[in-house]
């Protein structure tokens, strides 16, 4: 019981430093009645209750059988920012890790295999020029099979037959994108608060870090630690290619072209045709020599171009949903099977009780119907 103590005491110890949390702040969000009492619990002095328990693990953002197996858990995943949130990066990489575990779990209980692995390439992305990230991108859209408009397919595919766990957080104006790739599988965050274009272009640019994964994360133990500018210039060159393909791009642009010239109104059409930003695709035009450098930059400079940019935009884009469908029906199946319980499944969609059905019926699942009839195969 005293060797019990002293290991959960140095679990609960390592995962509050690894979030920069005081003390006194885990007494206060786990409702412990002092800093003291977290004191003695680090130490092994103090048994833990149950209930004191369920809070530590909350607050902490890890399970609770993490922290109470007999074997030392894994390091936890090192996780690449393109640029993370100002405050609290700890704690929201802390979160991201934890659903991706629970999601892996999830996966398992109902027994899914995805179609087909997420391929690893070899490449050293900081040795790659533009050209190749290009063809790379190519590459990538024919193995994955997303079409000739990459943006509206690239999640659902990632997610539905490559196992790509993505999810959309609020982290902010400062936030962006960040991946992991490790023993629970690839998973992206991306910012809920962006726009959709841009939450498309920053799908596509952290699937590059995932495909050069063993290259881009080697050696890298602090999640904090930037990737060099050039391999997020390669990146963005990546996500370019791969949502504007030039074999599906050139042939709408030369359609448009007028005696040489490329109105303002064709490019904002060309953006929303391929659901990306007006300046993705200028740079992607400058890119392939459609428009020089030169004229990119007088037009994204034209305040007549930005306000006709605008104008072409919804006045309200749909929030993405917190949770991933996938993954909130991994979780309703496991729970029909008698694999996950009530009180568990509640606590992975992040809800009471009896907060539950509401919950389900937003993803269009409702507990009390009768799901358990079965039927003879063929």
């Amino acid at each position: 019981m005293e060797e019990l103590r002293r290991r959960l005491g140095q679990r609960i110890r390592v995962a509050r430093t690894a979030l920069s949390i005081t003390q006194q702040e885990l007494a206060r969000d786990a409702a412990l009645p002092a800093p003291q009492v977290v004191s003695q619990i680090e130490k092994g002095e103090r048994e833990v209750k149950a209930w004191e328990l369920v809070n530590i693990a909350r607050v902490l953002r890890v399970d609770i059988a993490t922290l109470l197996q007999d074997q030392e858990p894994a390091p936890r995943a090192v996780v690449l920012w393109r640029e993370g949130p100002v405050e609290e990066r700890e704690i929201r990489e802390a979160e991201f890790v934890q659903a991706c575990e629970r999601y892996a779990l999830l996966e398992r209980l109902c027994g899914q295999c995805v179609a087909s692995e997420l391929p690893s390439w070899p490449d050293e992305p900081a040795r790659l020029t533009f050209e190749r990230a290009s063809a790379m991108a190519d590459l990538a859209r024919e193995q994955l099979g997303l079409g000739s408009r990459p943006s509206s397919a690239l999640q659902g595919v990632l997610e539905e037959r490559h196992g790509v766990k993505i999810w959309c957080r609020p982290l902010g104006t400062h936030g962006s994108a960040a991946c992991t790739r490790d023993a629970t599988g690839p998973a992206i965050l991306i910012n809920a608060d962006e726009v959709p274009w841009r939450r498309n272009f920053s799908v596509a640019h952290e699937l590059f870090h995932l495909l050069t994964w063993e290259r881009s994360a080697r050696g890298r133990r602090d999640s904090g630690e930037r990737l060099p500018e050039r391999v997020e210039q390669v990146a963005n060159t990546f996500a370019s290619a791969l949502l504007l393909p030039e074999s599906v791009l050139r042939p709408a642009v030369e359609r448009r072209i007028h005696e040489q010239r490329l109105g303002m109104p064709d490019i904002v059409e060309l953006a929303r045709e391929f659901d990306v930003s007006a300046d993705a695709l200028l740079w992607r035009l400058r890119n392939l020599g459609i428009l020089s450098a030169e004229t990119v930059e007088s037009i994204r400079n034209s305040e007549a171009f930005r306000a006709l940019d605008r104008s072409s935009r919804p006045a309200h884009w749909a929030r993405p949903p917190d949770l991933p469908e996938r993954y909130v029906r991994l979780g309703f199946t496991a729970y029909l099977k008698g694999s996950l319980s009530r009180a568990r499944l509640a606590e992975f969609l992040g809800v009471s009780l009896a907060d539950l059905n509401v919950k389900l019926e937003e993803y269009g699942f409702d507990e009390r119907q009768d799901y358990a009839a079965e039927y003879r195969t063929a």
